[in-house]
């Protein structure tokens, strides 16, 4: 963790909802398109005049592990970053990013902002700002932070079916644990070794944790991280974040 605590590789939780608390994923389609684009726009841009059967079976493949055909994008560049971990819901979604170039990480959200709005609003036949703002955020200098950061994002669906997880308040721990690891737009099922997708950065993940991937594609304690009471934690995560 060490190497990665230094001028590029600090790693940051970037976040961002929609303008006015909105809905900005509205179907499956649209989870689709953001998880193609947030692929793409680390090195490069989406071909123009994608079909919806293009996009689905591009984000579908992304997530199987596998690379979308070369057709459908255009590389410019090397990887503006590196992502940590990630988590969609239906009006906003939460990062960890590390840059791996200068202004990597600006380039790559003003990207991928920018794509995603320009889809979002010819789709829905509306123009004007789709995200609240630029995005926010904030860089993460200690280590148990970190950890606590990744459950805090991985899990973030979890609200989504008991709306007082956050508080410790969860009134049933089956439906949420069945739904925290069915939910697929998510880095969680990532590292619990259920999938193996190609939006997270294994090594660096397993750099800047110094901890590796087990011979099912899990992260090494993952399940003890899991496990931590994440009450007092989560609380410490909103004093710094948007409320959804």
């Amino acid at each position: 963790m060490r190497e990665y605590f230094k001028e590029l590789k600090t790693p940051f939780h970037v976040y961002n909802r929609g303008t006015d608390k909105r809905v900005i994923f509205t179907d499956y389609d649209e989870y689709c398109r953001f998880v193609f684009l947030m692929w793409v726009c680390r090195v490069g841009s989406p071909a123009i005049n994608l079909s919806r059967k293009n996009i689905i079976d591009a984000a579908e493949t992304i997530l199987r592990g596998k690379e979308p055909s070369a057709k459908l994008y255009t590389k410019e560049h090397s990887p503006l970053i590196a992502l940590i971990t990630w988590n969609i819901l239906p009006n906003h979604f939460h990062f960890i990013l590390t840059s791996m170039t200068d202004g990597g990480i600006a380039k790559y959200m003003s990207k991928l902002g920018n794509a995603y709005t320009k889809y979002f609003n010819a789709r829905h036949e509306r123009s004007g700002r789709l995200f609240q703002g630029s995005y926010q955020s904030i860089e993460v200098k200690d280590t148990n932070y970190l950890f606590t950061l990744i459950r805090y994002v991985n899990l973030n669906h979890i609200e989504l079916v008991e709306p007082l997880w956050g508080e410790g308040e969860i009134e049933n721990e089956t439906k949420a644990a069945n739904f925290a690891n069915t939910y697929q737009w998510s880095a969680h099922q990532d590292y619990l070794g259920a999938r193996s997708s190609l939006l997270i950065d294994k090594e660096s993940i397993s750099n800047l944790l110094e901890n590796g991937f087990d011979e099912n594609g899990g992260l090494n304690g993952y399940l003890d991280l899991l496990d931590r009471s994440y009450i007092e934690d989560c609380k410490l995560i909103q004093n710094y974040c948007l409320e959804s």
